[in-house]
């Protein structure tokens, strides 16, 4: 699955090149596939942290977040391992000692694991219909192309609070720039 992944990204990334190395001129199409596959190779998402192993929450104050973490347990992407309850002395609020781990179903989302930290994705952005792309040519061998990202939440997101919470997408500007050996390139 992951070489076919990539060996379309590598032949759709050569169709552009040499599809762009033919000529100069710019056209909506040619930056849309350009868009396109610099996605393909450096996606855009957005991203939180988790902190794992041991953890002390209180049932009533961190009432959100513990139902948030026992809704990512029964949808099979964290595990709880030692859960203790007990009420401390004098207190109207109960202590709950758990130790958070990931499962291997969590593992297409984490872009980063150091330690007790993981890192993992939130927010998806997929690249949306060609004709909401606005291109802006600068030069010869420069333009701007506006275009839109619609959003696919993981099921991380609700550990994290969406930037951009009253809309399905984001609009995104790529610099495109010329050259002789790689045509139409983004910086």
């Amino acid at each position: 699955m992951k070489t076919r992944t990539l060996l379309t990204t590598l032949s759709l990334f050569l169709v552009i090149l040499l599809s762009s190395c033919n000529n100069k001129d710019i056209t909506a199409s040619k930056a849309y596939d350009t868009v396109e596959a610099y996605l393909a190779d450096k996606p855009e998402f957005e991203s939180t942290t988790i902190h794992l192993g041991k953890k002390k929450l209180r049932m009533k104050k961190d009432s959100l977040q513990i139902e948030q973490y026992k809704n990512l347990e029964k949808d099979g992407y964290i595990e709880f391992a030692e859960e203790t309850s007990k009420k401390k002395w004098l207190s109207k609020d109960s202590i709950w000692n758990v130790t958070l781990k990931l499962t291997e179903k969590a593992h297409p989302y984490v872009i980063d694991q150091k330690n007790d930290k993981v890192t993992v994705k939130t927010v998806l952005y997929t690249l949306g219909d060609s004709s909401n792309l606005q291109l802006n040519n600068r030069s010869k061998k420069s333009a701007t192309a506006s275009v839109m990202l619609n959003k696919e939440y993981t099921p991380f997101i609700a550990l994290a609070k969406d930037k951009n919470p009253n809309t399905k997408f984001i609009t995104k500007k790529y610099k495109l720039r010329f050259s002789e050996e790689n045509g139409w390139t983004i910086n």
